[in-house]
């Protein structure tokens, strides 16, 4: 420590004695959260002031239209090691504000390690991470420090591609989004693919992530991954909902070839709109889902039969239907509690939308390694919200019992 910090904290040390009768360490740490208070709500300020890109009280011409607006109405009790500390969060007009030293639904202090591993799982570059550090907390960090503090993701992230599974998973949602990434200094899109599992207990996890070559992975791609699900303990599955991967359907018949698979209706709902008129997409698309909702096959194909005879003009957009209902009928030969959960990837697809707002607008990712780090930090944050199972679950699993029987009555004593 140098000589002129060594004065400053003398001088605070013996203005904290003189104004204040401690006694005990309690009395210590009480006057020492009030100061840490005060040095937080200052970089929560320094932190808006970087995000709003001017100074307090600054007259001249701003870099945005949003601007500073007050604070919460109510003080926030943060849980520290030493006790509880009182912070006043500042806010900005479009709530675009997302500060890191104290994020807006914490409760308890984090350290400045976990702050820039926030910082990097938020997508920032190890650059902008100090850079933030320096002007914002007014700390000196180098990029190698920040290097150092991120490495060790590095063992968290193995230890999860790692994990046991569950013996089961009911449903299983499959699906892919996109993002650069570089390779011999050129730029290439890559394919994520992400797996959402229903375990028996109607909650959700994610099963893992894996990076494609983006060359369009086959059967053997795919073979690889439910072997390595297999591996990890998983002993069946009952439903896989999908889009039209390549490959995928096989594998999966291979490895489990007791699993049902489901194309995702949504997913042939948007191709679908590909090739209706805009104008008239509204009316096309909803008289579309009154055939895969309907309550019985039957009642299926007489809603089919009206969309054929109200569009029997646009021959291009009946055939299409038409090829759809390969993968409709299967859904009415299931209760329709079960039909919901199948028909639709949606559970993947809010997921999905989570993970782009930390790859999307980045440019591209340096290397694998990064791309792979930022969504697993992603994904532990979404995983933290996930308590709630599936609305409706007793009546599901009475339903898939029914079905399936002794797969799955001979897990739920492990459950």
């Amino acid at each position: 420590m140098k000589k002129k910090e060594e004065d400053i904290y003398d001088k605070i040390a013996k203005l904290m004695m003189e104004n204040n009768q401690m006694v005990t360490n309690k009395d210590i740490s009480n006057s020492l959260n009030i100061i840490r208070a005060r040095i937080i709500n200052s970089m929560l300020e320094g932190e808006l002031t970087y995000h709003l890109e001017y100074e307090k009280h600054s007259k001249g011409e701003k870099a945005s239209e949003n601007r500073r607006n007050g604070h919460s109405s109510k003080d926030r009790k943060i849980r520290t090691e030493t006790g509880e500390i009182t912070i006043n969060m500042p806010r900005d007009r479009d709530g675009s504000f997302e500060p890191t030293i104290i994020e807006k639904r914490q409760r308890v202090l984090h350290d400045m390690d976990d702050a820039i591993i926030c910082m990097y799982a938020k997508g920032m570059s190890l650059s902008d991470i100090t850079d933030i550090v320096k002007h914002t907390y007014k700390v000196e960090v180098s990029t190698s420090f920040v290097s150092t503090v991120v490495k060790q993701i590095t063992t968290n992230l193995e230890e999860w591609n790692n994990r046991p599974l569950k013996k089961i998973y009911p449903f299983l949602y499959v699906d892919c989004l996109y993002t650069y990434v570089k390779e011999d200094l050129i730029s290439e899109k890559k394919p994520v693919y992400v797996m959402i599992g229903i375990d028996i207990t109607g909650h959700k996890e994610i099963v893992g992530i894996w990076l494609g070559d983006g060359n369009g992975e086959g059967a053997y791609f795919w073979r690889q991954i439910f072997e390595e699900l297999k591996s990890r303990g998983v002993e069946d599955i009952l439903y896989v909902s999908m889009d039209g991967l390549k490959g995928l359907n096989e594998a999966i018949n291979e490895v489990y070839p007791r699993t049902q698979t489901q194309r995702c209706i949504v997913h042939l709902t948007r191709n679908l709109y590909g090739i209706v008129p805009r104008k008239e997409a509204k009316e096309t698309i909803g008289d579309f889902k009154k055939i895969y909702t309907s309550s019985s096959l039957e009642q299926g194909l007489l809603e089919l039969k009206n969309f054929q005879e109200k569009y029997q003009d646009k021959k291009k957009i009946v055939k299409k239907v038409e090829e759809y209902m390969e993968y409709i009928k299967p859904l009415f030969e299931l209760p329709q509690e079960i039909r919901k959960i199948i028909y639709t990837t949606n559970p993947i697809e809010s997921v999905n939308s989570a993970l782009r707002k930390v790859t999307r607008g980045k440019g591209s990712f340096p290397n694998e390694e990064a791309l792979m780090k930022v969504l697993f930090l992603r994904i532990q944050d979404l995983e933290k919200k996930w308590s709630k199972g599936i609305r409706g679950w007793n009546t599901v699993l009475q339903q898939l019992i029914e079905l399936h029987g002794d797969r799955i009555t001979k897990y739920l004593e492990l459950s």
